[in-house]
């Protein structure tokens, strides 16, 4: 499979986190119903979680880096159309919003770049997965520089094509996630890296508008503009006013193209590894001042547990922390707004540490954490979507997330997760 280029900027920040946290990790287990919330004030499922150091490894995930606790101070004053008695440092005002439910979860499987560089029966493997799977999405990255390499020549879609076909002749539906400026599109500042903005944000929408109008035809509807802009997937470093204008220009191309497009903030990253990172509470306090969450239809968001879900500071970040997402949407006058949870998952980093004695038992708690998790995000406000990273490893990143090894055999959580999605849509 091809490498996930997204992700080359946080390998080692990965595979050094994720051993400091393997240190201290609690079992999740499974069972039980999704704890009942009420919006915002409500305490996550709860656990009977058990300590196991030895055999239990969830780390935050490579997407998001495996990055360590990071912390930025939060906005000194609220957006325009902040919610009275909200304000910065306190518990949200309550709000219409509604505790999610697994039977209305929406379930998809993140593939990062791959599925477009794959041989049809890769292809035709990996999206039958996800079919057997019960996923109702896919994941993958639309990057700009995969269609178009030269600036004088026409952009080729034809290995996107086979993608949106193959997911097409499955019921599968594509959210495809914008970014990667070709060399020559990009700032001079930082061109040698794939995570550089464009130099011309109105050149970048054009490109944009000439794909969206190409693939709504074929039934894609569903674009994330960019993956973790709060950290240094944007080049050189985070800027919440920048990636907004980016924002702004790109989503009024999609929209232009396809009015029935549903349109996705970058996906933000949950903590920074001690790089440069904007906490998700700043970074969309920051984007609503500037303007541009009236571009979006959701936010987009990737936990990955730094202990038991229900306690990791990552979850707690969605909802039950004083500086959450759910507080930032209330302060800036969208308290409904959804939250798609669009990569979580559980690295086996015994594949990258050792020792090999301690594979099978982090496999079988990559389970557990996977029903976590599903249970978890079903008690929180606002959560839309369970996208888990990734579909298979990549162990030339330091990537072992997979529902598959390396060489293709699958791990215990593919049919765990199965499982989970049988279950929640058995309600629908």
């Amino acid at each position: 499979m091809a490498n996930s280029k997204r992700r080359h900027w946080t390998i080692v920040g990965a595979a050094v986190a994720a051993v400091v946290i393997a240190a201290g990790i609690a079992t999740a287990v499974s069972g039980g119903d999704p704890g009942e919330a009420s919006a915002f004030g409500h305490s996550p499922a709860p656990s009977t979680a058990t300590s196991d150091p030895s055999s239990v490894v969830s780390s935050p995930g490579a997407a998001s880096s495996a990055r360590g606790s990071s912390s930025s101070s939060p906005a000194s004053s609220s957006a325009p159309g902040s919610v009275p008695g909200s304000a910065s440092g306190t518990k949200p005002a309550p709000s219409s919003s509604r505790t999610s439910q697994p039977n209305g979860m929406k379930w998809g499987l993140d593939y990062s770049d791959t599925l477009t560089f794959d041989k049809p029966d890769q292809l035709a493997t990996a999206l039958d997965d996800a079919k057997r799977l019960g996923m109702d999405y896919i994941r993958v990255d639309f990057g700009w520089e995969d269609h178009q390499s030269f600036e004088n020549y026409p952009p080729d879609f034809s290995k996107f094509d086979n993608v949106v076909a193959a997911a097409n002749a499955r019921g599968l539906k594509v959210l495809a996630t914008i970014d990667f400026p070709p060399p020559w599109a990009r700032r001079a500042a930082c061109k040698n890296t794939a995570a550089c903005p464009p130099a011309d944000n109105a050149v970048f929408a054009r490109f944009v508008k000439q794909a969206v109008a190409r693939y709504s035809a074929r039934g894609v509807h569903y674009w994330e503009v960019w993956n973790e802009p709060n950290i240094k997937a944007w080049a050189p470093a985070p800027d919440a006013a920048d990636y907004t204008r980016l924002l702004v220009t790109v989503s009024a191309a999609i929209r232009a193209a396809d009015p029935h497009a549903y349109i996705l903030m970058g996906g933000l990253a949950a903590d920074g590894s001690g790089e440069p990172f904007i906490n998700p509470f700043d970074f969309i306090t920051a984007v609503a001042k500037n303007g541009g969450l009236t571009s979006v239809d959701a936010i987009s968001y990737h936990p990955y547990p730094d202990g038991d879900p229900g306690t990791s500071k990552t979850f707690m970040a969605i909802s039950q922390s004083p500086t959450s997402i759910i507080t930032a949407l209330n302060q800036v006058g969208a308290p409904n707004m959804p939250i798609w949870i669009t990569e979580t998952g559980a690295n086996i980093t015994a594949k990258i540490w050792g020792p090999p004695s301690a594979v099978k038992p982090q496999e079988t708690q990559q389970v557990q954490i996977a029903k976590r998790e599903a249970e978890v995000l079903s008690s929180y406000p606002n959560v839309a979507s369970f996208f888990w990273f990734s579909y298979q490893d990549v162990p030339a990143e330091y990537l072992f997330f997979g529902l598959r090894r390396e060489d293709g055999s699958y791990r215990p959580s593919f049919d765990a997760l199965k499982q989970i999605i049988a279950d929640a849509k058995k309600a629908r």
